[in-house]
């Protein structure tokens, strides 16, 4: 017999530990259901790092960006941990000024900074002469596999039946709600929340939507400093313009940090996705670096992931009868996950979003098959 809940949120990544963990805190009763384990890389949320940034191209994400910091500062002191650490961020190249405009039209902080003042704050940056460069002091990094496992111990405080290693085979809307079916049992809820990252688009598929979302395997390259200084997160957007190009320094390990050319790599089938990085982008990501920071050596590690991408690059938040649609798409979603997990928790109960989500719908014309 299928064990009944009030809402089955499928896949336990930085989205769908946030979602668990907003329903249960609601006093709604949740499984959380995983196909590997919390914490794991072989999907969008593994890995120790992300980037925090308010600084986008537009004001939508950059006050989003705003309502989210709120959110991860609750987290931690829900938590007990450090999850969010601030760096300030810098932005060069032309994307730069367009950030610019748009965190000036959000009324945020934006200074434009002369190369020679980016060396004088952090030595081990070089800046080509004549580049622009927008520095944002709210700008950090998110300790991304800590912040997996924390929302997952509190999801579980909270009553949350979380089961690792039970993939859903088949997802059916019926006339109660959401059927999900796994290897061993079956669930039924009035409500099923899908965050399963790059399997999202064959569940959603299962109850007859078809979303344009693709996979892609992404990699990033790790190295680190002799002489550890602080850095703050760059982007680069000169770099390739089609590809920007990305730094993360690591918090918890000084002088360490990781490079990644931002949607670079080729759609895949997550379930046949390869973990061998590509020898071609480590050379790219190592000649940016020599670039950048000049006195960075690789360490020999790369780590592979896995984006899933809309047209458009937007997120797709969405409630679709008993389905509700959590996909923080295109590589730019972890610095909004409790945000994100809070949105879809209301999407989910029928409770109005803190903010506008009009954007995110998943009938917006950048969808349309």
């Amino acid at each position: 017999m299928a064990q009944r809940f009030d809402v089955i949120v499928i896949g336990a990544g930085v989205v769908g530990t946030a979602a668990a963990r907003a329903l249960a805190e609601r006093g709604r009763s949740v499984v959380l259901l995983e196909r590997f384990e919390v914490g794991h890389g072989r999907g969008s949320s593994g890995g120790a790092t992300r980037v925090f940034r308010l600084a986008y191209r537009h004001p939508d994400y950059v006050r989003m960006a705003r309502f989210a910091l709120g959110e991860w500062r609750a987290l931690e002191a829900r938590s007990g941990e450090r999850l969010l650490v601030t760096t300030g961020g810098l932005d060069l190249g032309e994307g730069a000024g367009v950030a610019a405009k748009a965190l000036r039209a959000a009324g945020e902080r934006a200074d434009r900074l002369r190369p020679e003042e980016v060396v004088e704050r952090w030595p081990a940056l070089r800046v080509p002469p004549g580049r622009e460069v927008v520095f944002q002091q709210d700008a950090g990094v998110c300790l991304a596999e800590r912040t997996v496992r924390a929302q997952a111990r509190i999801a579980v405080e909270e009553g949350v039946v979380l089961l690792e290693h039970t993939p859903v085979d088949h997802l059916v809307a019926t006339g109660f709600g959401v059927e999900a079916r796994t290897p061993a049992d079956a669930y039924l809820a009035p409500v099923g929340v899908v965050t399963a990252g790059a399997w999202t688009p064959g569940l959603l598929a299962q109850v007859g939507l078809d979303l344009p979302l693709v996979p892609t395997l992404e990699q990033v390259t790790f190295f680190e400093l002799d002489d550890p200084t602080p850095m703050p997160t760059v982007i680069d957007w000169n770099a390739d313009p089609a590809v920007p190009h990305y730094v993360v320094p690591n918090p918890e390990e000084p002088g360490a940090f990781k490079v990644g050319l931002h949607r670079s790599g080729r759609p895949v089938d997550p379930d046949a996705r390869p973990f061998d990085p590509d020898p071609e982008r480590v050379r790219r990501a190592v000649a940016f670096a020599e670039g950048i920071v000049p006195a960075a050596r690789p360490t020999g590690a790369s780590e592979t992931c896995l984006y899933t991408n809309a047209p458009d690059e937007d997120f797709v938040l969405d409630r679709r009868g008993p389905i509700v649609i959590g996909s923080a798409c295109s590589g730019h979603g972890f610095k909004f996950a409790p945000l994100v997990g809070r949105i879809l928790a209301d999407l989910a109960t029928a409770t109005p979003a803190p903010l506008p989500i009009e954007r995110f719908l998943s009938s917006r014309p950048a969808l349309a098959r």
